[in-house]
């Protein structure tokens, strides 16, 4: 293993505030450039910069250094932050990855053997580096490879955990190739990043066609890198004599490959979305029926500073509290019932998305029932469309809340929360 050349973790500035007051997220700076050589410049990117961009605008990033704003001050957009966002400082870009956090890059190794006789094989080693620019770790759940459209084969890694600025090597390997002509060989790649007690989860894809030529050709075989990069091309070719050589034909230099997300490859997988065919992005609006409205907040996805919502006893932030969603249980007449009320935690469960997925974590003590399912403290659940939330186990007609999806195409782009009345 091997740190990029050129990559510095962020220096952290202590943090001095009086008592009482609010910690703010950490304004975040970008590195400084390093251009010096280091010994590992023989394996290093041979891309000019090693830092994850930014997608979202810099005034978006300014604004949300206020931890209770919830739109950009300068361009109206919302700020969907990073579950990180207190150590990283990051925005998610429009498909709900967060580049600060998740920022892989992959190159063929140079060196690699790029030649391959009829019914022979290759082995083509690979690097995967971790460009977080904020020190934040890559977990390599799992790797795969397929020729064609041949079956999956699971890479074993025998390692999982990736530094920041670090890059580690692995190697992809084809069956016999057969047959003179082009070889399509893709490789996708499953990440993580975790933060406390969630984590977000990606797979991304990359893709080499192999070209063979016959032995009795005398033309080199010619070896296709689906990649971005700049200023090599996409083409590694090997001169010499073909296949007549003893010598095995090399690259010559490190080649950037194109990472791009796969997001079927994800939920089918299993990885992100509740099914192959329904997902929640983190820009789902939220919608509230049934509810006093100083008791919800206004309907619209997340933008909490944790991407977190706090449902309980305890009065909204609109109220002057600290919750989110107030949980009050009342009579037929809309009256309170203060004794059932009291049974409720000031924090009973919390709401967020993760991996394209509503999800319901209980945080009171006396436990959550979904669907009839009792659930205690720190239990998780993932909510569909039409599961109905009892706060109060064992007194479950008293107060319940239904989810209601709405999707467009699979993509769920809105969720409403009715408060059912109580059954007589």
């Amino acid at each position: 293993m091997s740190m990029i050349a050129g990559w510095r973790p962020l220096r952290r500035r202590s943090i001095v505030r009086s008592a009482g007051e609010p910690c703010r997220p950490r304004r975040i700076s970008a590195p400084a450039a390093d251009t010096s050589c280091g010994p590992d410049d023989m394996s290093a990117p041979s891309s000019s910069h090693n830092l994850p961009e930014r997608t979202q605008q810099p005034c978006c990033y300014t604004s949300a250094l206020e931890e209770d704003a919830t739109f950009c001050g300068e361009c109206g957009k919302p700020l969907i932050r990073c579950m990180a966002f207190e150590e990283c400082g990051g925005l998610l870009d429009d498909a709900g990855r967060c580049t600060v956090c998740v920022s892989p890059h992959l190159q063929m190794a140079a060196g690699a053997q790029t030649e391959a006789r009829i019914g022979g094989a290759v082995a083509i080693p690979l690097l995967l580096a971790n460009r977080s620019g904020v020190g934040r770790p890559l977990f390599v759940t799992s790797v795969w490879s397929s020729e064609g459209y041949g079956e999956w084969r699971e890479v074993d890694l025998g390692w999982e955990r990736l530094h920041a600025g670090e890059q580690r090597p692995f190697s992809v390997r084809t069956d016999p190739l057969g047959l003179a002509g082009i070889h399509g060989l893709e490789v996708l790649i499953a990440v993580s990043s975790h933060w406390r007690w969630r984590q977000e989860a990606f797979v991304f894809a990359a893709s080499l066609t192999i070209e063979v030529k016959d032995d009795s050709k005398a033309a080199a075989p010619v070896v296709n890198i689906g990649g971005q990069s700049a200023g090599h091309g996409n083409t590694v070719y090997i001169s010499g004599q073909g296949a007549s050589d003893t010598v095995a034909k090399r690259s010559t230099e490190a080649v950037d490959l194109a990472l791009v997300r796969a997001e079927k490859h994800e939920r089918r997988l299993g990885l992100r979305g509740t099914s192959e065919m329904v997902w929640v992005p983190r820009g789902a609006r939220l919608a509230w029926e049934g509810f006093p409205d100083a008791e919800t907040p206004f309907p619209g996805p997340i933008l909490t500073s944790d991407g977190i919502l706090s449902a309980g006893r305890s009065r909204t932030r609109s109220q002057g509290g600290p919750g989110d969603i107030r949980l009050l249980v009342r009579d037929e007449a809309g009256n309170i019932d203060r004794d059932l009320s009291q049974q409720i935690s000031r924090r009973h469960f919390e709401l967020y998305i993760e991996c394209d997925r509503l999800i319901l974590r209980v945080t009171g003590g006396g436990g959550v029932s979904v669907n009839g399912k009792g659930y205690g403290r720190d239990k998780t659940v993932v909510l569909s469309d039409g599961d109905e939330i009892a706060p109060l186990r064992g007194s479950e007609d008293r107060f319940r809340l239904k989810t209601r999806f709405h999707s467009e195409h699979g993509r769920v782009t809105g969720i409403t929360f009715q408060g059912l009345p109580p059954v007589a």
